[in-house]
């Protein structure tokens, strides 16, 4: 079969065009240093980097909220620390006022004292991480204590059986944690009292003892028994600090897990989308050899091609 004049030079024009595409395809590649800017260019590894993408998100999600809660379980411990010193404080002001040498006007003095501090624990309990209250439970919007005019403390936020908080730290992993006022200071419960018919939580006890230390004749061993309260707190603080640090640990676990993933990720999306500058300089130079010979060929026969050729 004859090959007609036109169908050499459309040939020959192809195949210049196609070497200059190829060329150009490779140095755009390489001045972008992605191997396609389209899914349309790459369907099989573009849609693969799309799905990396989004279990990346997915990862940097965890990510944040494992950096979320353990920032607001730094914060706890160390308010809880804050509370350990005021209750210890507390703690030494009550031997003292217990000495059967001490005065009533003395007392009252240390009554003053200890209610202020007595505030200031409050005010460590009511502590917030960002909009949340931290000691509040359930119930972060709540503040977990007030106090009305009479002096009486209320809590306002969850008890311990009312459940936990949970983020979702890895893949099919949720974290639980919770800090209700109840762990530390007990349940404010009017059935629960001691045998001044007093309710058996820290700030009810609190109160008892300032009315204890105001009084105009001093019961020191009523005053004393306050010591147990302020033991058991204390206790309580001892126990929910090892409980933070366990659970802290596990976050920081969960975490480095987390972060080896995302590099093994990251590394195969830039493997998958990012251009291997050796091979593509290899490519370059054999694309541009292949451009030369197309258009040394494509010029020959273009320029022995005349009209009379197509007459």
């Amino acid at each position: 079969m004859r090959v007609s004049t036109s169908t050499i030079t459309n040939m020959a024009t192809n195949s210049m065009g196609n070497s200059y595409k190829t060329y150009v395809d490779i140095m755009n590649k390489i001045a972008s240093n992605k191997n396609f800017t389209k899914v349309s260019e790459n369907v099989p590894d573009a849609t693969k980097v799309l799905k990396l993408n989004d279990q990346l998100a997915q990862l940097e999600l965890y990510q944040s909220n494992i950096q979320a809660a353990v920032n607001e379980m730094d914060l706890a411990y160390d308010a809880l620390g804050a509370v350990t010193d005021e209750i210890s404080a507390i703690n030494a002001l009550i031997v003292q006022a217990s000495n059967a040498t001490n005065s009533p006007e003395s007392a009252k003095a240390i009554a003053m004292e200890i209610k202020q501090r007595v505030v200031t624990i409050q005010d460590k309990m009511n502590v917030k991480y960002l909009d949340n209250y931290v000691f509040s439970g359930t119930y972060t919007k709540e503040q977990p204590y007030t106090v009305d005019e009479n002096g009486n403390v209320t809590y306002h936020g969850s008890s311990q059986q009312a459940g936990d908080r949970n983020l979702t730290i890895s893949e099919n992993t949720t974290f639980a944690y919770n800090f209700t006022g109840e762990e530390i200071f007990g349940k404010q419960d009017p059935t629960l009292v001691d045998d001044n018919g007093v309710q058996l939580d820290f700030f009810s006890q609190m109160k008892h003892l300032d009315e204890l230390l105001n009084a105009d004749t001093l019961e020191y061993d009523k005053i004393r028994e306050k010591l147990g309260v302020l033991d058991k707190a204390t206790k309580n603080i001892t126990q929910s600090q090892g409980l933070v640090s366990a659970k802290v640990a596990k976050l920081d676990s969960t975490k480095n897990i987390n972060e080896d993933t995302i590099l093994k990720l990251t590394e195969d999306k830039v493997d998958l989308e990012e251009v291997d500058i050796t091979k593509a300089a290899t490519d370059l130079a054999n694309a541009q050899t292949a451009l030369q010979a197309s258009y040394s060929i494509g010029t020959t026969i273009l320029g022995s091609v005349s009209l009379l050729d197509y007459i």
